[in-house]
């Protein structure tokens, strides 16, 4: 009988012990779900509050639609079946194009009675007609306060109507500081991708200060967040709630690859607009490049601005200012690449003194320096100016001063004076007279051209003079040709 108890007395143990063992295992797995459950409840409160967020701020988003008038060449004029199917017999006929966009809401001035939204300028430039859609249904007409194609903002208003400013006075959105953004933050697009309102996406600040051809030292915000063909003109917002950005521009192809212009920097062509109707920059009259590790180590400067020429009897030439100085300093700010001088010039008014720290030849030099509008010389007048830039628009072309940036670029041929026709729009008088973009105008009127400002005023005289052409010659690669240019 005692052989038989003492096995039963061991099972009876090796039970209890299998039991305690497994109630262990169960209160550990127990407590490892419990555990996981805690992290569902963190994301689940993360996930929360950002829905939150995006609701709060989201009806301050509203989407833009864009009428446009363009002009189309006729493929079928002269032909006798053109009337027949309704379309003009003429070489050229006007054409309606709509357009999408995104903007929000950022002011509402109850003096004034209107409603300020914030978007891009291409969204909403040479728009006929411009109809704003809220998040509560209401499309109302707007109005272009002024636009900037440098930065790509522009300001609509809206007037008071159907109670609109009720609604916008509690759906302003906070303009935060795009200047306290760091690579990796978190930021949220919202806005109306192919025609999709109230679309969200998020990412991250995936760069800053990118530099963007034709915008000379406007630095962008690239962010992988989805950006399409509608989004432009839509906030780009922090984990705040605070608008950062205006999205702008996506690389066609790309993936990934969104960009926003600073709201710092929409915050101060706002202003300038709502001021003067237009942004007012600056210009000191040099030509500028990189200074890279080959230049630093031979110039014994690890930082700046390299003045590679100075305008001839320009602000920085009267001033003393030489190609071979290294601006360093400006107004006791720091220079540390090209897009920190652009900057510190352009955003102040024409006409300011500025204090240039250069170094030249191992010593530092200081000198004042008065600026001059950016888009015009500084003997031009702004009406001035502004006929220049209806002229261009006229004649079709865009010409640029020639830098080392783009005679690298394109390889353009070596020359000593010229500028350099950049683009040519088809059926303009431009393409008339057989201009291309790459050629080097010479000289107008067998006068030198330098620059494209003193290009656009010997245009703007011979116009004013009621001269129905004048002669153009033009470097073409390794060849010189005269041509005329209507100005009819």
């Amino acid at each position: 009988m005692k052989k038989v108890v003492l096995p039963v007395v061991i099972i009876l143990a090796l039970a209890f012990f299998v039991k305690a063992q497994l109630g262990k295992y169960q209160e550990g797995y127990k407590q490892n779900v419990e555990g996981r459950s805690y992290n569902f409840s963190t994301l689940e409160a993360i996930d929360n509050e950002r829905t939150k967020l995006i609701e709060s701020v989201s009806p301050g988003v509203a989407t833009v639609f864009t009428t446009q008038e363009i002009t189309v060449n006729n493929p079928f004029f002269d032909m006798p079946f053109g009337d027949f199917f309704g379309i003009p017999n003429t070489p050229q006929f006007k054409q309606k194009r709509q357009g999408l966009g995104s903007a929000f809401i950022v002011d509402v001035d109850y003096n004034k009675k209107v409603v300020y939204l914030l978007t891009n300028n291409h969204v909403v430039e040479n728009a006929k007609d411009i109809q704003v859609q809220f998040k509560n249904k209401m499309i109302l007409k707007a109005k272009v306060v002024g636009g900037d194609k440098l930065s790509d903002v522009a300001v609509l208003e809206v007037p008071f109507k159907k109670g609109i400013e009720d609604f916008a006075s509690k759906n302003v959105l906070k303009l935060g500081d795009s200047d306290q953004l760091k690579v990796g933050s978190t930021v949220i697009a919202i806005g109306a991708p192919l025609g999709l309102s109230d679309t969200v996406t998020i990412g991250i600040v995936s760069a800053k200060n990118r530099q963007i051809e034709d915008r000379p030292g406007e630095g962008f915000i690239q962010t992988d967040a989805a950006i399409n063909p509608g989004n432009s003109g839509g906030p780009l917002i922090n984990v705040r709630g605070e608008v950062v950005g205006i999205n702008t521009a996506i690389i066609a192809g790309a993936q990934g690859l969104g960009f926003a212009v600073p709201i710092n920097q929409a915050k101060w062509v706002m202003e300038q607009i709502l001021k003067y109707g237009k942004v007012k920059r600056s210009k000191i009259g040099v030509i500028i490049q990189p200074l890279t590790a080959d230049l630093a180590e031979h110039f014994g400067v690890n930082e700046g601005a390299l003045v590679s020429s100075v305008q001839p009897g320009g602000p920085a030439d009267r001033a003393g200012i030489k190609a071979g100085d290294i601006i360093v300093e400006v107004n006791g700010k720091k220079i540390s690449d090209i897009s920190d001088l652009q900057n510190q010039v352009m955003k102040n008014p024409p006409g300011s003194k500025l204090k240039i720290k250069v170094i030249r030849d191992g010593k530092e030099l200081t000198f004042d320096v008065i600026t001059v509008p950016l888009e015009s010389d500084e003997t031009a007048s702004t009406e001035e100016s502004g006929q220049a830039t209806n002229i261009e628009n006229t004649i079709g072309l865009i010409v640029k001063d020639i830098t080392p940036d783009l005679i690298k670029r394109y390889g353009l041929p070596k020359v000593d004076y010229g500028v350099l026709v950049y683009a040519v729009k088809e059926g303009s008088v431009a393409e008339e007279a057989g201009l291309q973009a790459g050629d080097i105008i010479l000289s107008v009127n067998k006068k030198p051209v330098k620059s494209s400002a003193e290009f656009w005023q010997i245009i703007n005289k011979a116009k004013s003079e009621k001269q129905d052409s004048v002669l153009l010659y033009i470097q073409r690669g390794d060849n010189r040709i005269y041509t005329t240019l209507s100005l009819r």
